[in-house]
């Protein structure tokens, strides 16, 4: 139960918080700074009572400070105001009243930093994990509470308590000093806070809302702009007359003349050649317009007959010319003949003869 009141107030405040990365052009640096802040609230103290009758205000203040965009931490007093029960069987006089402070050293995440590091965020959020004292006193049953009820089931003087402290918070930067938050913690102490003689642990569950002011921000260092003189020759700062350079014509660039050959292999009874070999052979063609591309087209002879070998030999031929026609090869720059099984390129390997064989003359 106590679980799931927790996840729903964190589902609730924190589950739509988004990590937004702003980047906003500061003339001082983010970080590090310190802050000092109040909130404002309400706890729940979880018992063996009615929950919801336990509901209190809750008044905090903190001061701390942020090390790095990432790790800060801060000391937290928060209190004032509580209520609890002795026992279910004085039902209804069973309520108690107090007064208590808690006073924590927390360890504080920015989560929105840490996973998209290198940004300015309007809204950061915090993971809190802490440990403190809590001091309770100022006790008071109530009025109609059985005699002997207050001292066989309840403490009446001054009490300490640990308390550990994990939970969240949402921040909203305002401006350069200012920032709202909304916070929900989950703390566990002993039940000696709630005036109880009980030796085991309670929960209870806090949530705030405060302002913030930042402080000690370090001013963002300007940035330098590197000063360009203009370049003088020698000649030029001594007033000498320079006789104009003549400029030499660079040397023609001649191309190195690279043969063509490529293999275009087939499967049985297929025919349709690979594009990207095409593009290669189209590219060749162009840059080398003087040359004649030679496109012979061959098929295997353990299988097929002579006849249907040969079909096939054609239809490779006929299909690499098309697929080089298309890309923008002239007709008259492709010699093409079909060999069927009557010419084997690869005697030894007879798979290797389902081919297209594209070279230059």
């Amino acid at each position: 139960m106590k679980k799931k009141l927790f996840l729903a107030a964190f589902a609730i405040l924190f589950g739509t918080a988004s990590i937004f990365a702003q980047e906003v052009k500061k003339d001082y640096k983010p970080y590090p700074y310190g802050f000092v802040g109040l909130q404002g609230g309400a706890q729940m103290t979880f018992t063996n009572y009615k929950h919801t009758k336990l509901i209190t205000p809750l008044a905090g203040v903190q001061v701390g400070a942020m090390f790095t965009p990432v790790v800060g931490a801060r000391l937290s007093a928060q209190g004032i105001w509580n209520k609890t029960a002795a026992k279910a069987m004085y039902e209804p006089n069973n309520k108690c009243k107090y007064k208590y402070v808690t006073g924590d050293l927390d360890l504080l995440v920015n989560l929105s930093n840490a996973f998209f590091p290198g940004k300015t965020h309007t809204f950061n959020t915090f993971l809190i994990a802490g440990a403190g004292l809590t001091y309770a006193w100022d006790y008071e049953p109530d009025a109609n509470m059985p005699a002997g009820a207050a001292s066989e089931f309840v403490w009446t003087g001054k009490r300490y308590s640990h308390n550990f402290r994990v939970g969240l918070a949402e921040e909203i930067n305002l401006a350069k000093h200012w920032a709202v938050n909304i916070e929900v913690d989950l703390n566990n102490l002993h039940d000696r806070f709630n005036c109880k003689r009980n030796w085991d642990c309670d929960w209870q569950l806090t949530g705030m809302v405060g302002i913030t002011y930042k402080f000690g921000f370090k001013k963002a260092p300007k940035p330098v702009v590197p000063v360009v003189a203009p370049v003088q020759n020698y000649a030029e700062t001594q007033n000498v007359a320079v006789a104009p350079v003549k400029e030499e014509t660079p040397a023609p660039i001649v191309k190195k003349y690279v043969p063509l050959k490529e293999t275009l292999y087939y499967e049985i009874r297929d025919s349709e050649p690979a594009a990207d070999i095409l593009d290669k052979i189209a590219a060749w063609a162009k840059d080398n317009p003087e040359k004649t591309v030679l496109v012979s087209g061959y098929a295997d002879k353990a299988t097929g007959t002579e006849k249907i070998n040969m079909e096939y030999s054609q239809a490779r031929v006929d299909k690499v010319v098309d697929g080089l026609k298309l890309r923008g090869v002239p007709e008259a720059q492709i010699k093409a003949t079909a060999y069927g099984d009557a010419v084997q390129p690869f005697p030894a390997e007879n798979d290797k003869n389902r081919c297209v064989i594209v070279e230059s003359n």
